[in-house]
């Protein structure tokens, strides 16, 4: 594995990272001080007053060469001399912790007389910041490793956002499901806003949720209530319709945009006092999740009936729950999805608690990494466009590559996730190519470059990149890594559980 240095002020707490990293990836990290001390059986500061401080960066740089571990964590000066820096550069892969210029003060104020040089941050900025990559609390560093075993995924965003709503249409209560503390940001959004329809409450924060906001906005037009949705994040960019006045009659509406206007109208319908259609202009791409949506709605009583060209919703109907009946989410396929990926790029994960009859379109997974594993296959995203980055990475490991083809609702997501994945597939060194709507991975068969990836703040961007560190030559550090959050927030945890 390429060498991760971690450099950066003092006190940035370069030793805490770097021991933290060795232990989640079974790997040998040295503090280069330490190293240092040991080899000259003295504290630096002694050594500091005793022969200066041009000795001891001749002492510095002579260790430096002589360490072997994984992980080094760097003295706050070492790389100040440009030979020195040109070494760790080029058998490793040197990353700068960033911390608040206070926080450093006060750690080293605390730490008196065990720092020669005291505090040194203001004098050397310019110098930390003409390294190329940086890690702050945002940054997921993942090291080459390899995974096993079993993982439970995360339920359903999907199930559960249409499970959620439609309980709520039936009891008028908004907690028949508790939420649970593995509960990710989108469902907390779903749970949020019902409790403030409960309320009749007229701004309701949707986070960066698209299936918060496109379900419940036509829901809350048929309650009668004129809603206000917040909304976070790429959310305000992305499409959206005016729901404000909702009434019965013909709804055109085109198929390929997003089937979330298809399954709120669903939802809103039944509830007005006519019978209403739904028609589409173009073809509906995504269907998988409006059959989803009206097997959920069946379950509740809802009748929906399917037509050549869209639907036609009885109205007005009552949402009922069946005596007895309990809410279970089903296991989310697509969370799934970067694990059967990763089992591409060498690992051995069995994901548990999926269901196999599942209507989830994400399903497809099983059908379709190993057309990707194969290589050489053409693969219609259209109707499972949450596959793409699991599915990418999956081509990159295959020297035959993939094109993926109608793909362009992929730059409508949390970010535009062709852009997205064509910058992963490029800082990985994979070669590639994108048009509007076709996307050609053409995969190596070697690793992957260690490199640095701004997840744009999109969750499947983020586990994509994780998946693909796995195979890659060094550290992978991933910008923005909270954002997993959105749909699986104890991925990094999972992932760790499963190092070997």
């Amino acid at each position: 594995m390429k060498r991760l240095y971690l450099y950066g002020p003092p006190a940035s707490g370069k030793t805490t990272r770097a021991l933290a990293l060795a232990r989640r990836f079974k790997v040998k990290a040295v503090d280069l001080d330490e190293a240092i001390v040991a080899k000259i059986g003295m504290p630096i500061a002694r050594y500091f007053a005793e022969k200066g401080e041009a000795a001891f960066r001749q002492l510095e740089a002579e260790t430096l060469r002589e360490v072997d571990a994984d992980i080094v964590a760097l003295g706050g000066g070492t790389l100040l001399k440009d030979e020195n820096r040109a070494y760790a550069e080029e058998h490793g892969f040197v990353a700068v912790l960033d911390a608040d210029e206070q926080t450093l003060a006060a750690r080293i104020a605390a730490q008196q007389g065990l720092r020669p040089l005291g505090d040194m941050f203001a004098k050397r900025r310019a110098h930390y910041a003409s390294f190329p990559h940086h890690v702050t609390d945002e940054t997921q560093i993942v090291l080459p490793s390899s995974l096993a075993g079993s993982v439970a995924v995360p339920v359903s965003k999907s199930h559960l956002h249409r499970l959620l709503i439609a309980d709520f249409l039936a009891t008028g209560a908004h907690e028949v499901l508790p939420a649970l503390p593995g509960d990710c940001a989108d469902i907390a959004a779903t749970r949020r806003c019902l409790a403030a329809l409960a309320a009749r409450e007229e701004v309701l924060d949707c986070g960066e949720s698209g299936s918060t906001l496109r379900f419940l906005a036509p829901v809350a037009a048929a309650l009668g209530v004129k809603a206000r949705f917040i909304r976070h994040g790429r959310l305000a960019e992305r499409p959206m319709l005016d729901f404000s006045h909702l009434a019965a009659g013909r709804h055109v509406l085109r198929g390929d945009i997003s089937s979330q206007f298809v399954s709120g109208l669903l939802f809103a319908l039944p509830l007005l006092d006519k019978p209403s259609c739904i028609v589409f202009s173009t073809p509906l791409e995504s269907r998988g999740y409006v059959a989803m949506t009206c097997d959920v709605l069946r379950r509740y009583g809802i009748k929906i009936v399917p037509e050549p060209d869209g639907f036609t919703v009885p109205a007005p109907q009552t949402y009922r729950r069946a005596e007895g009946a309990v809410l279970a989410p089903e296991g989310d396929w697509s969370g799934a999805a970067f694990w059967f990926a990763a089992n591409v790029l060498g690992a051995d994960v069995t994901p548990t608690n999926l269901c196999a009859t599942s209507l989830q379109p994400d399903r497809a997974v099983c059908e379709l990494v190993p057309r990707v594993k194969q290589g050489g296959a053409e693969i219609d995203i259209s109707p499972c466009p949450d596959l793409f980055p699991a599915l990418a990475v999956t081509a990159a490991a295959t020297p035959a590559g993939t094109r993926f083809v109608n793909a362009a609702r992929l730059r409508l997501k949390e970010s535009d996730r062709i852009a997205a994945m064509q910058r992963v597939l490029n800082a990985l060194g994979v070669a590639n190519e994108a048009t509007a709507d076709t996307v050609t991975v053409h995969g190596t068969a070697g690793t992957f470059a260690a490199c640095e990836i701004d997840a744009q703040n999109d969750h499947r961007i983020a586990m994509a990149a994780a998946v693909a560190a796995l195979r890659a030559e060094g550290p992978v550090l991933i910008q923005a890594a909270r954002c997993v959050a959105k749909s699986y927030p104890d991925f990094f945890d999972a992932y760790a559980s499963l190092i070997v």
